[in-house]
C-alpha cells in the first residue's frame, strides 16, 4: 500500500485501529512489513515502541522532498505532511509531541506481545524470514540525536535527519546500542536472534 494514494488520513486511521483490535481478538501478533515498520524511540531515558507506516519515519521531511525534486520526481505531493501531524521535521524539540500523537493514534506496540509471539514460533529450525516481522527496523534516540536504521529497502532514513543529527545504517540489535532489557530476542542468556540469522 502506498499511504500517499490517500488524503483522508481518518481512513489510514480507522484502518489501523481495525488491524488492532483484530489483533487483539486473534491474541497474536503479525506486523505486515509491506506497509509499515517497527521503530523503538528513546526519549528523556524512556523507550516506545512503535509500528507505523513507512513515511511517518523520515525525520527531516525537508530533505526528503528536496531528494525527490533533484531526482526529477517535481510532482511528488509531501509538502503538507498531513499524514505525520503536520510535523516536516522531527527532532529533539518536538518529540513529546510527536510521541504523543503516535501513542493517541495507537501506533504504539507492546514489547511483551512481541516477545510473546517470538517465543510462540520459536524452535530449532525457524529461520529469520519466520520471525523477522517482530524485529526492529529503526531506532530513534532523541536523546543522541541518532537515527540508526536496518532497514534494508529503498528507504534510506538514515540520510534524512535533521541537521546536527547523526544518521547510522547498522545492526543496531547487536551489541550496545540497545539495553539489555529492550532485546526481547535474548533469554537466559541466549541471543535467539544470531542463532536464527546464522543458520538462515
Amino acid at each position: 500500500m502506498n499511504y500517499h494514494q490517500y488524503g483522508d488520513n481518518g481512513w489510514r486511521k480507522s484502518q489501523y485501529r481495525e488491524l488492532v483490535l483484530s489483533i487483539k481478538r486473534n491474541n497474536h501478533m503479525n506486523i505486515n512489513k509491506d506497509e509499515k515498520i517497527i521503530t523503538i524511540i528513546k526519549n528523556k531515558g524512556n523507550f516506545y515502541w512503535f509500528a507505523a507506516f513507512k513515511e511517518m519515519w523520515v525525520l527531516d521531511r525537508i530533505k526528503w522532498g528536496d531528494d525527490f525534486i533533484s531526482n526529477g520526481f517535481k510532482d511528488a505531493n509531501i509538502d503538507n505532511h498531513q499524514e505525520r501531524y503536520y510535523i516536516a521535521i522531527v527532532g529533539k524539540d518536538n518529540a513529546d509531541d510527536f510521541i504523543q500523537h503516535l501513542i493517541n493514534d495507537e501506533y504504539s506496540i507492546k514489547k511483551i506481545d512481541l516477545a510473546n509471539e517470538f517465543y510462540k514460533r520459536l524452535s530449532p529450525t525457524t529461520k529469520w524470514w519466520d520471525i523477522y516481522d517482530l524485529f526492529p527496523d529503526l531506532f530513534i534516540d532523541f536523546d543522541s540525536l541518532t537515527l540508526y536504521s536496518e532497514f534494508i529497502e529503498n528507504m534510506h532514513y538514515e540520510w534524512y535527519v535533521p541537521d546536527g543529527w547523526n544518521g547510522k545504517f547498522m545492526d543496531f540489535c547487536e551489541g550496545s546500542i540497545l539495553p539489555s532489557n529492550e532485546k526481547f530476542w535474548i533469554k537466559n542468556g541466549i541471543d535467539h536472534r544470531k542463532e536464527i540469522i546464522s543458520r538462515s
